[in-house]
C-alpha cells in the first residue's frame, strides 16, 4: 500500500495541488446539492461589468456542472500543478516556486474570466463555471516551459518533443472551440491555453530554444 502512495508527490513538492484540489472538490460537491451556494460563486459577466460580484472572477473556478467536468479538471490541475511548481523550483528556487505557482494559478483563472467578461458584458443570460481555464492554461504553460524536452507519444508518433505536444494540444483546443455543445465554454479553453503558453515564454529561460524545436 505504501509503495502505491510513493508515486504521488509529497506536500512539499506540490503544496498547491494538495491545497487547491480539496477546495475545488468540496465547493463543487456542495454546489451540486446547494443551489444558493452554487449561484453565489457562478461567473456572471453582465453583473461584473457593472461592478458587482467581482469575487466570481476567482470563485467560479471552484464549482462544476457535473462529476466528469470536476474530475477531469482535478486530475489535470493536480498533475500539472505539481509540474509547474517543480520546474520553477528546479530552475530558480523553492521560494520562487511557491510564490510563482500560486501567481500562475491566479492568472490562469482570472485573466480568461476577465476576457470573457469583456466579450459577454452585455449578455445577461451568459454565465460560466469550472476550472477549465486553469486546466488548459497549465497545458499550454507546461508544454512550452522546456520546448526541446523529448517526448515519445504512445499513440501519435509525430510527437518528438514538448513543442510538438504543444502544437497537438493547440489543435485540440482549437477544435474544441467549434464543438456545438452549449455547456462547453469553447472560447475559454483556447484563450486560457494561449495565456498559459505566453506565461511559459515569459518565465522560462529556455524560451529562445523554441526556434529549434521544429
Amino acid at each position: 500500500m505504501m509503495k502505491f502512495f510513493d508515486i504521488f508527490p509529497t506536500f512539499t513538492e506540490a503544496p498547491y495541488s494538495y491545497i487547491v484540489i480539496p477546495i475545488i472538490l468540496v465547493c463543487s460537491i456542495v454546489g451540486f446539492y446547494n443551489k444558493s451556494f452554487f449561484h453565489a460563486l457562478i461567473l456572471h459577466p453582465y453583473e461584473i461589468a457593472r461592478g458587482k460580484r467581482i469575487h466570481t472572477l476567482l470563485t467560479s473556478a471552484l464549482i462544476h456542472r457535473n462529476w466528469l467536468h470536476l474530475l477531469f479538471n482535478c486530475v489535470v490541475i493536480f498533475g500539472l500543478g505539481y509540474d509547474t511548481c517543480s520546474v520553477l523550483n528546479q530552475e530558480y528556487s523553492t521560494v520562487i516556486a511557491y510564490i510563482g505557482t500560486i501567481c500562475i494559478f491566479f492568472l490562469l483563472i482570472v485573466l480568461p474570466n476577465l476576457i470573457q467578461t469583456f466579450f459577454k458584458k452585455n449578455d445577461f443570460t451568459f454565465t460560466a463555471i469550472g476550472a477549465s481555464g486553469l486546466s488548459f492554461g497549465l497545458f499550454g504553460y507546461s508544454a512550452l516551459f522546456f520546448p526541446l524536452q523529448k517526448i515519445n507519444h504512445l499513440f501519435i508518433p509525430s510527437i518528438h518533443n514538448a513543442t510538438h505536444y504543444w502544437i497537438y494540444m493547440l489543435l485540440i483546443s482549437f477544435l474544441l472551440s467549434f464543438i456545438k455543445i452549449s455547456r462547453i465554454n469553447r472560447t475559454l479553453h483556447l484563450v486560457a491555453f494561449g495565456i498559459g503558453s505566453a506565461l511559459a515564454l515569459i518565465i522560462s529561460p529556455y524560451a529562445i530554444e523554441l526556434k529549434d524545436a521544429f
